[in-house]
Formats: structure tokens, sequence, C-alpha cells
């Protein structure tokens, strides 16, 4: 038995109902879940067959980052995240602000010939249509064959203009999750390393990538997701040293999203290199963020 601790519903960027993902997570028997939508705290009732951890995936703007490789990305989640904070609050501006960059990458794509309407995006069925929506919609129209050409060409950090230009400060949301009093998690770290190709770089573990850590360390960050699927166990053992060796706490999740990622299972990631991530790590976290 395990625990998932980044999922995305039809909220967000994935494709599966609150109810369908819990039944395939009591099917699964995980013993937690986090539903962490894209800026969307989504609300789940509580179970008596699996435990319910609220939060949020944040993608932020990370000055220090951006200077250094246009084509990384920070994303923060944050977990223990209320309905009512200033986190939460802020999150329906970032939400609003979410969309008018939506409409500025359509805007954009018109120059490479790509024409996609805003009633196309505005009449999706979730809370917070994104860049992966965009993707799908230029696939639909046979702009690109797969989503995975639509980011490597147009929709990858770097790539065009305004794609980030609604994302708020990484100080800023820090500062909002401690006045939440929620617990501040790097997401998939490896796209701190991202390259032209959108993809990690090899070698990424590297002494930049142990100075970001640093660094997020001083801004403020409780922990790295270190169990994520594609990852090696080098990967993971090397992961875990840093947050021991940084008092980092560790968590981790299948970054599931449906039929966007076919091949990336809840609770397990890919099936030829499943995760698993134990439900100690949920209990030092409840510990820790007991005593805030």
């Amino acid at each position: 038995m395990s625990i998932d601790l980044h999922v995305h519903s039809i909220n967000s960027d994935g494709t599966e109902t609150i109810e369908a993902i819990l039944e395939s997570a009591n099917e699964l028997q995980l013993e937690a879940i986090c539903i962490s939508d894209h800026e969307y705290l989504t609300k789940v009732p509580k179970r008596s067959d699996i435990e319910i951890i609220h939060g949020a995936e944040i993608s932020v703007s990370w000055k220090l980052l951006e200077n250094d490789n246009k084509f990384g990305g920070t994303h923060l989640l944050v977990y223990f995240l209320e309905e009512d904070s200033p986190l939460n609050n802020k999150l329906h501006e970032l939400r609003l602000n979410k969309i008018q960059r939506n409409y500025s990458i359509l805007d954009n794509l018109k120059e490479f010939g790509i024409t996609i309407e805003k009633k196309d995006l505005d009449d999706l069925e979730t809370k917070v249509p994104g860049r992966p929506h965009i993707a799908e919609l230029m696939v639909k129209k046979e702009y690109v064959t797969n989503l995975s050409e639509a980011f490597a060409k147009y929709l990858g950090n770097g790539k065009i203009d305004d794609i980030d230009n609604h994302q708020l400060s990484i100080d800023e949301i820090v500062k909002l999750a401690k006045n939440s009093k929620s617990l501040v998690f790097l997401a998939h770290p490896h796209t701190l390393m991202s390259n032209q190709q959108y993809s990690k770089s090899d070698n990424w573990i590297n002494n930049k990538f142990h100075d970001y850590i640093q660094s997020l360390k001083d801004i403020g960050i409780d922990g790295v997701e270190v169990y994520y699927p594609g990852y090696t166990h080098n990967t993971i053992n090397t992961l875990l040293s840093i947050c021991e060796n940084q008092k980092l706490l560790v968590s981790g999740g299948s970054d599931f999203h449906g039929h966007r990622k076919p091949n990336n299972l809840l609770g397990i990631g890919y099936e030829n290199s499943p995760i698993k991530v134990p439900y100690e790590l949920l209990s030092k976290m409840k510990d820790f963020h007991g005593k805030l």
C-alpha cells in the first residue's frame, strides 16, 4: 500500500472526474491521495476508505532560474491548503490572469499560422484551462501530431512570448503559503533543468541543481517531490540524500492526468518502473504541519 500526493482532475488539465479518481484509488488500495489541480483547490469530501489531503500545484516565476535557463520551469505543490486562506484567495486572481495569458498565447500562435479561437478554450469543461488544453486543440485541428510536438515546437518554456506572464513570484507564493499554514514542495524537480527539447538534460542532478535546491531552501520551501514517474532508483536515492542534507521533507506522486498522459497511471506511474510512495512520508509531513 502507498500514497499518491500529485494527481490532476478535470478541474485543471486532467481528464478524470473526482469520483472516478477516488474509485480508482480505492481499487488500488491507496492509503492517501492529494488532488493537486493547477492553481485550483479542488474540494474533495472526506472518505472512510482513503485519507484526503487538500492541495494545489502552482507555477511560479523564479527570476534566478529564468535568467539561467529560459527553458526551465518552477512548479510548487502546496499541501494542507484550506479554502478560507490567503493563498487560496490569491489563486482566484491567478486563474483570471491565466485566462488572459491563454489568450495572449493564442494571439502569438497566429504568427505561426495556427488559429485557435478563444471560444474553443472557453467552452472546455475545466476550471483552469492551460497550455495542455491549447496543445490538445492544436492536435484536434491537425497543426501538430501530438501534445509533445506542441510543447516542443510552440508551448514549452522559452518557445514563444507570454507563456508565463500570469505567474506570481515564488517569494510571494511561499509567503502566502506560510501565512496559510500550508507546506510548500518543489514539484518534479527535473523541470528546473529542462532543455530546448522540453526534456530534462542528461545528468541533471549537477552542481547547478544543488545550488538551486539551496536557494529554494533559503526562500522557504519545506520539501521536494522525490518519488516521481521515470526517476531511476539512483535518481531517487540522490534526491533523498539531498533532502536529508538540507533537512527538507520528501513527497511523491504519479502526476496523473488521465488520458492526457496515457502511460502514466494513478498511484503507479509507469508500469515498467512503478513508484511506491511510502505513507511514512505523509506522517512526517503531518507532524511538521501540526507544529505550524
